[in-house]
């Protein structure tokens, strides 16, 4: 079954190797093979991995970018230590939970499951963060 991917007006996505920019009009592609695929949206630059969960992102960004399993363990020690810190840091079972549905994924070559789950744990982080400046 193909992936349908609609883009929005001059939205850029990342096909294997290729950045892709859309032009003034919103368009659908029907992708027929299996590829990596980033819409712009979920690009993070390095400098932009500013607090624990979006390293924990980034990371997983550049595994799902490493295209293979073998060349993304490269990135395994960095994952294992970032995620170490934060259960450290924040041992709460919401915490512990998404970091470990993150692994399994990883451990599963699911690079962009885990990649998604990433984001939540920053949506996570962010509501600790909030609530614990609030409060």
């Amino acid at each position: 079954m193909p992936l349908r991917l609609k883009l929005k007006p001059q939205e850029k996505v990342v096909i294997g190797n290729t950045v892709i920019e859309n032009g003034p009009k919103s368009a659908t592609f029907l992708i027929h093979s299996k590829s990596i695929i980033l819409r712009e949206k979920d690009i993070m630059h390095e400098e932009q991995a500013n607090s624990p969960a979006k390293r924990i992102y980034y990371v997983s960004l550049l595994m799902y970018l490493a295209g293979s399993a073998e060349e993304s363990q490269v990135h395994h020690p960095a994952f294992k230590e970032l995620t170490r810190q934060f259960q450290e840091a924040c041992p709460t079972p919401r915490a512990i939970e998404l970091i470990h549905y993150i692994g399994t994924k990883i451990l599963n070559d699911d690079f962009y499951g885990a990649l998604k789950s990433a984001r939540s744990l920053i949506d996570y982080e962010e509501d600790v963060l909030s609530k614990a400046t609030q409060g």
